[in-house]
């Protein structure tokens, strides 16, 4: 490891393509610089006589605009794929956005022609990790990528955009934008299209999403037994549950809970002893009622 200091235009930035730099994030960074200095170094790895910029893109972007000369770097010894390893791994305590771990993972597949356990175990997530990001970032729409990156887009609605053929995905999307839906409003759109039984049904959903979205949201009123009432009504179900309960968990006693430590016995002691205690709490309570009820018969 060697510390120097570098002019910020030398630094080779190739590697920004694989990052995400919100602009609220970018300013936070020149107040940090502006009142506190550089707290930390960026990292680079020389390549072909040049200073690769590894990790510190924010600080390096808000270190131009504030015209700083100088940054402290830390030069370390890297391959290109590790370099481009070391984008996630350096920035997985505070977390990389998913468009940027799409990016990563594509390109290691892609251009590096490495294999989603390689990957895994190089970026040290499991394989499964790997093959939900590179399956996002070929399913969604290059559109939709982009207005993920500009931040128009939320996370949680792309993945369930995702899962519908690119025409639709971009079509619901432009919907969605039309009428100002929120996040939540067009993952919840997106579900309903997958749902839509015809093609009418469909073009429903695009010519009025928030009425097809509260239609879809009302719940259906349950029938009341006559001889309950809608209180007494609740109080059976919750009784009709708690007994199957009973039932599913005492076979499951029967059928063993395998070698336990100490530490496990105590734990389902202390759970049964508050389970035994809130449960004729509670039956002492319905014994009371049905009997005051009854006149006092029972």
């Amino acid at each position: 490891m060697q510390l120097r200091r570098e002019d910020p235009s030398a630094l080779d930035l190739s590697l920004g393509r694989l990052r995400q730099l919100p602009e609220p994030t970018v300013s936070r960074m020149m107040a940090s610089l502006r009142s506190k200095g550089q707290l930390s170094p960026l990292t680079v790895a020389e390549h072909e006589g040049r200073l690769m910029l590894v990790d510190g893109f924010v600080r390096h972007l808000a270190a131009q605009r504030l015209g700083l000369e100088t940054l402290l770097v830390e030069v370390v010894q890297l391959s290109v794929v590790q370099m481009k390893a070391q984008v996630y791994l350096r920035n997985r305590e505070r977390g990389l956005l998913l468009i940027e771990e799409c990016r990563l993972v594509r390109e290691l597949v892609e251009v590096d022609h490495l294999s989603q356990v390689e990957v895994g175990d190089l970026v040290e997530r499991h394989k499964s990790w790997v093959c939900r990001r590179l399956s996002l970032s070929r399913q969604v729409s290059s559109h939709l990528l982009d207005d993920l990156a500009l931040g128009l887009l939320g996370e949680g609605s792309l993945r369930k955009l995702a899962q519908l053929p690119t025409r639709n995905q971009e079509e619901l999307w432009a919907v969605a934008q039309r009428d100002g839906l929120g996040s939540r409003d067009t993952g919840d759109l997106a579900e309903l299209w997958q749902r839509a039984p015809n093609p009418e049904s469909r073009g429903f959903l695009l010519a009025h999403p928030r009425e097809a979205l509260e239609r879809a949201r009302k719940k259906p009123v349950p029938p009341v037994d006559p001889r309950l009432g809608e209180a007494a009504q609740e109080l059976v179900a919750g009784l009709v549950s708690m007994r199957r309960l009973c039932l599913r968990l005492l076979r499951r006693l029967r059928d063993g809970l395998g070698e336990l430590p100490p530490e496990g016995v105590t734990q389902i002691v202390h759970v049964r002893a508050q389970a035994e205690e809130d449960s004729r709490l509670l039956l002492a309570e319905v014994s009371a009622w049905t009997v005051k009820a009854s006149g006092g018969e029972r």
